[in-house]
């Protein structure tokens, strides 16, 4: 009996040990939303203030935004951060080339000097204070009579922003950026003021099939066993201030970053995230929730899967092609897998039926509220999703259709030159010309289409995308060159090739440019998302902001403000546990992953289930040094009950003493309607274990050099 009451216990605390906190929270309302006491209870070991903190040294000084959409964190006193493979995919796929292919080979700097310069608009950013600006805002929005959705636009907050700037402290700091952000709906609007540094370098990129291995099949699923990651280095000047790329830039020192633990997760342990998540809806009501499915989520998946299938075959094909195609095939391939995983999820855990069990206890609230602005307002978002339905339907599906385009004919430049034709005036004439030449040999050489395959393909796309348009929209409108072939029209264009329409510019005769089938069509399509889209999206945005402006401030009201906001792309964390993940009936699966697993799924037919052989000769040998669990098992990745969605990706995922234990990098298919409502039964963060990217920096690529420099605990 004894024995069964203690096992009893120990299962009891180890479900209450895992348990999982909605909220991807803003630390600078720690207080103010009592999560202090919360974090205490789920095991947190560290002080408060040594999470965030904007006068004493934090977490907030070791994670920053990477690039423009993910997160990354400062490893080491001389500037390395970590972030994902995924990440830093596209900018390592622009450096990659044949004779010199990181994305396939993968890079490993063994010295300081053999790190890589990046393209340009690769940057990372701190964010260094955060300030309460809503009335600031509300004020300015009353003088200038702006509506709800325009008080929330960039355009308008943008100025406030620079404006509160100039009466700053940092104004003069180098590399200081500021943003205003809505939250709750546009009823609060904090400023963030962030530092960006321009110079970032890099360091180690594992070869695609071990930082991508299982590829977009293996996308949003469990179990996983890719090492994603990406090691870079942030350079400044001898002041320690951002500059832009020069061999004179110094690494960044700086004073806190975040230490490494070889211990790793383990079963049930505290974790917590700290990133950028992008954007989470969580306030939505049960029409909106069926709007984004519906209108906006299944023409994506619709045109999406053929999209993919399509790239997936060239690809496979050759190496050139695969650098052509294979970074416009992982941003598609996360976007449709997650759109149509959502939809799945939505359906299973009937969100709609709870969004309509929450939209009744709000009736219920509103009523004894007495406000009555409250009343109704749920009715009147219903009508406005029943009215704009396919109108949001067809913009969806335009948007991986017609305008899913590399090609596109800059026509304000050859407006601009026709005009210039027309006024006689030669000066006018040749600048025009030279920019509109110059416009269109970027767009060529962006796009990837200075050869005739990078053409071919462009066209064969535009061939399988048009028709999906031209059947599956909804206000049974569509331009008229959607049944036509883009190959006959590429050949008839001189906006294919900069040396052709060089040639014609030489004529002066505008005829050649009026009738040009590219020119023609761009125009065409201008005119047809003027009329069709235009003025019914404006209105359809102007008025949902203002009536979820009501609905969400109800909803705070009626939960007492103790609700995370919704994620929009700014500093956050949230906390939870290493656990396993039970999905359904007679399915468990297990928290944690081994490198054993990759070779299980190894296949030599399916590309994205091949080895990488320098990987197999370490695997073979049982080489994993220091790296191993203490049963001689190297460890891959780790599942996390943390709340987190994109923009995430990249975060560090710390112990309870803030340590580095792993990367955040992705969810799982089941939790997919988080995004709309969290699922703690469900929710599951993929990690990939911090001693597996250890493994391959030191074992695997010889940059041990970057590990001396860690932080590294037992």
């Amino acid at each position: 009996m004894k024995k069964v009451f203690l096992l009893g216990l120990a299962l009891m605390l180890s479900l209450t040990g895992a348990r999982a906190d909605e909220g991807m929270w803003l630390l600078k309302l720690m207080k103010q939303q009592h999560l202090e006491d919360s974090l205490r209870k789920a095991g947190l070991q560290l002080p408060p203030e040594a999470l965030y903190s904007e006068t004493s040294p934090s977490l907030r000084e070791c994670v920053g935004i990477f690039g423009g959409g993910c997160t990354g964190e400062v490893v080491s006193p001389n500037g390395l951060i970590l972030t994902n493979h995924h990440c830093g995919f596209s900018y390592v796929h622009e450096m990659s080339g044949i004779g010199h292919d990181y994305m396939k080979d993968g890079y490993f700097a063994t010295k300081q000097s053999e790190e890589l310069r990046t393209p340009e608009s690769l940057t990372f950013t701190f964010v260094l204070r955060i300030v309460d600006v809503t009335e600031e805002v509300n004020k300015a929005a009353k003088k200038a009579k702006a509506d709800i959705y325009t008080e929330q636009s960039q355009g308008f907050l943008q100025p406030i922003a620079e404006k509160l700037l100039k009466k700053s402290d940092l104004r003069k700091k180098k590399g200081i950026n500021v943003r205003i952000v809505p939250f709750f709906g546009g009823n609060q609007f904090y400023m963030f003021y962030e530092q960006t540094f321009q110079d970032i370098r890099l360091v180690a990129t594992p070869p695609f099939n071990i930082g991508q291995f299982g590829g977009n099949t293996d996308n949003w699923m469990w179990p996983r066993h890719n090492a994603d990651f990406n090691m870079f280095r942030i350079y400044a000047d001898e002041n320690g201030d951002p500059a832009p790329y020069s061999p004179n830039n110094v690494p960044l020192k700086v004073k806190k970053y975040l230490p490494v633990s070889l211990g790793g997760p383990k079963a049930n342990e505290y974790t917590m995230i700290m990133g950028f998540p992008g954007t989470t809806t969580r306030y939505l009501t049960a029409a909106e929730v069926k709007l984004r499915c519906e209108s906006t989520n299944a023409p994506m998946v619709l045109a999406g899967n053929p999209l993919l299938a399509f790239y997936k075959k060239l690809m496979d094909q050759s190496d050139e092609l695969r650098l052509l195609l294979e970074d416009d095939y992982a941003s598609w391939g996360n976007m449709v897998k997650n759109f149509g995983g959502m939809n799945e999820a939505v359906e299973k855990i009937d969100l709609i039926g709870q969004k309509k069990a929450e939209e009744n206890q709000f009736r219920q609230f509103a009523k004894q509220s007495g406000k009555a602005e409250y009343d109704g307002v749920i009715e009147r978002i219903e009508e406005l999703c029943a009215a704009y339905a396919d109108t949001v339907h067809d913009l969806s599906l335009l948007r991986i259709t017609l305008l899913n385009q590399r090609l596109q004919v800059p026509t304000d430049l050859v407006e601009k030159y026709l005009g210039a034709l027309e006024s006689g005036k030669q000066k006018d004439i040749e600048a025009s010309k030279q920019q509109l030449l110059k416009a269109m040999t970027e767009i060529l050489t962006a796009g990837k289409l200075t050869t005739k395959q990078g053409l071919e393909v462009e066209a064969n796309k535009m061939n399988l995308l048009m028709p999906f348009y031209a059947k599956y929209n909804k206000l049974n409108r569509k331009p008229s060159y959607t049944n036509r072939n883009m190959n006959e029209l590429f050949a008839q264009s001189v906006f294919t090739d900069s040396a052709r329409l060089a040639k014609a510019l030489a004529t002066g005769k505008a005829d050649v440019l009026k009738n040009d089938p590219l020119y023609v069509n761009a125009k065409e399509l201008e005119g047809f998302i003027h009329s069709v889209f235009s003025q019914a999206n404006k209105r359809y945005n102007h008025e949902r902001a203002a009536l979820d402006r009501i609905y969400v401030r109800g909803l705070c009201e009626m939960y007492d403000w103790s609700k995370a906001p919704d994620a929009n792309f700014t500093l956050r964390m949230t906390y939870g546990h290493a656990c396993d993940l039970v999905p359904r009936d007679a399915v468990h699966y297990n928290w944690q992953t081994v490198l054993d697993g990759m070779f299980e799924k190894e296949s030599k037919t399916e590309s994205d289930y091949f080895i990488n052989e320098r990987l197999r000769k370490l695997y073979n040998a049982k080489d994993f040094g220091r790296y191993a669990r203490p049963d001689g098992k190297l460890p891959t990745c780790f599942l996390s009950n943390n709340d987190i969605t994109g923009g995430n990706s990249g975060s560090p995922v710390l112990n309870a003493k803030g340590e580095l234990i792993g990367l955040a990098f992705d969810g799982n298919i089941e939790s997919l309607s988080s995004d709309l409502k969290f699922n703690p039964a469900l929710q599951r963060c993929i990690n990939v274990d911090i001693r597996f990217v250890l493994f391959i920096l030191d074992k695997f690529g010889g940059a041990g050099y970057a590990i001396d420099e860690m932080d590294i605990r037992p």
